[in-house]
């Protein structure tokens, strides 16, 4: 029982540290404020906001007071860890908020200072109806995914990729895109030709990726095509409601290009293909894809009539860039989250059916 709080902590803190660099991106240009440094929370109203700028600063912490609140839940009372679960997020968000006074290029604001504290006690409080009673999704865990903390990170790795959808990277399903931060080039001229079968190779083997992970994670094979579908499904919703909120398109399903059906398809025959496989053989081979893709990923020029939405490519004075910041640095790990997690299921052999 005690392996479960000490990866929540890690997880948040590790979560902590991703807010903290996407909020004070680029790191340059530091200079005294103008005003108090405070000034920011007695500020009016800004004249544009949106929803969709408030319910993503929200959505940003709230897996920071679900991971704080279980990190600290086994000492404390289900009260308390609420309560300094939510104190802690909420002053984190004040602190950043108050270093970009510093910060040229970042915007100091009391709606994300609001936004990401409901954001954090949203959290907590999903984390503290799920303890009040039996807690039913335990139960459930317990029953269809392997035990202990590999169990624990798979899901989180999971979940981490449904998460990265928001980001709208120029290949559909693609991630680790390290081009800009280790200045690697692409290898070949954009055509619409290379172009589309670069994209239907990297939804192909990510969706091979997820499924034989998410093959791994289950107790039982009965459980495993549930599971694949309903990954499946929350993956192509992600995508449908960041092309509606970001990239403004007419279509939720505009993302659903020739390429993407295409990889698709031939992703999900490749895991029916696969999933007979010994479970070493899976880890081994989804590992290798996880690679692959990162490196389809880097050496594929961009699509110069593509357009993507500016906050989530770059450092932008907007009340978004936070969210946009956040989502960007966890597609950029996500394969070697994956690669870390697909070496423990290695090592660790088939999971053990639960009676």
């Amino acid at each position: 029982m005690s392996r479960g709080p000490k990866l929540a902590g890690y997880v948040a803190l590790a979560y902590t540290l991703v807010i903290v660099y996407a909020s004070l991106q680029p790191f340059a240009g530091w200079r005294m404020p103008p005003d108090e440094v405070l000034r920011f929370m007695t500020a009016p109203w800004p004249r544009y906001i949106t929803a969709t700028d408030i319910a993503l600063n929200v959505v940003a912490y709230l897996p920071l007071g679900t991971m704080l609140y279980f990190a600290l839940r086994p000492p404390l009372a289900p009260a308390a860890a609420f309560v300094i679960a939510t104190l802690v997020a909420a002053a984190l968000s004040l602190l950043l908020e108050s270093v970009q006074m510093f910060l040229p290029a970042r915007i100091a604001s009391n709606v994300d200072l609001l936004s990401n504290s409901a954001g954090a006690v949203l959290g907590a409080l999903g984390a503290l109806l799920l303890t009040l009673w039996n807690n039913p999704l335990a139960a459930l865990r317990q029953r269809m995914v392997r035990s202990g903390r590999l169990g624990d990170c798979g899901l989180l790795v999971v979940a981490l990729w449904v998460v990265i959808q928001f980001h709208p990277s120029p290949l559909a399903f693609g991630s680790g895109n390290l081009r800009e931060t280790l200045g690697i080039t692409p290898m070949f001229m954009h055509s619409s030709q290379a172009y589309l079968l670069a994209e239907a190779a990297v939804v192909t083997l990510t969706v091979m990726v997820v499924g034989l992970i998410v093959s791994l994670l289950m107790q039982s094979p009965r459980y495993a095509l549930r599971a694949m579908v309903v990954t499946l499904l929350l993956t192509m919703a992600a995508k449908s409601i960041a092309a509606l909120a970001f990239t403004r398109a007419a279509s939720g399903l505009q993302w659903l290009t020739p390429g993407v059906g295409s990889g698709l398809a031939a992703g999900a025959v490749g895991v029916a293909l696969l999933y007979w496989l010994a479970p070493w053989a899976r880890a081994a081979l989804a590992a290798v894809c996880v690679v692959a893709v990162v490196v389809i990923v880097n050496i594929t020029p961009d699509n110069p009539y593509q357009t993507l939405p500016v906050f989530t490519t770059s450092v932008q004075t907007t009340h978004l860039a936070n969210f946009g910041g956040i989502v960007r640095i966890l597609s950029q790990c996500w394969p070697f989250a994956a690669i870390l997690l697909l070496v423990g299921l290695l090592r660790a052999g088939p999971a053990r059916r639960a009676r």
